[in-house]
């Protein structure tokens, strides 16, 4: 299971608008942020709030774990890429096969491509799902022969 920790934005009656909280980082630099950071940060987007399934009572400001299935990103990017490309590509392929030249292949490829498509967006993603509430206390690192 894949998880993250979000903020809850507010509350709906299907669920819950959660945003991605970003982790502090790991602490080796001193707080000062180390230079991969610093660069991620330049390229960074604004954030982006999601529709999470929840039966807890929250409210807005309370920090949760999310989850999502492990595979399931990669089956929705097969579903969502690799289904239209083979599609088009098998298109193309029977197009130029029945009738040979570029104009046959380029309209079965934009015909295979429809049609995926459309497959792909008919198709049910995984959606993520609140696994618990985040309680706020991190974790403690023990070196050996400390306590």
């Amino acid at each position: 299971m894949l998880e993250q920790t979000a903020e809850v934005i507010h509350t709906a009656s299907d669920g819950i608008w959660v945003q991605a909280v970003e982790p502090s980082g790991c602490g080796t630099c001193g707080g000062q942020g180390c230079a991969s950071r610093r660069i991620a940060e330049l390229f960074q987007r604004k954030h982006r709030n999601f529709m999470v399934e929840c039966d807890l009572a929250l409210a807005p400001g309370d920090r949760v774990v999310i989850g999502i299935a492990n595979g399931s990103v990669l089956r929705s990017a097969v579903r969502v890429y690799g289904l239209p490309l083979a599609l088009m590509l098998s298109g193309a392929l029977l197009a130029q096969a029945m009738q040979p030249g570029d104009g046959a292949a380029l309209l079965g490829m934009l015909l295979g491509g429809v049609v995926g498509w459309s497959v792909a967006r008919g198709g049910r993603a995984a959606r993520p799902v609140v696994l618990r509430r985040d309680n706020g206390i991190p974790f403690q690192v023990v070196m050996k022969g400390q306590s």
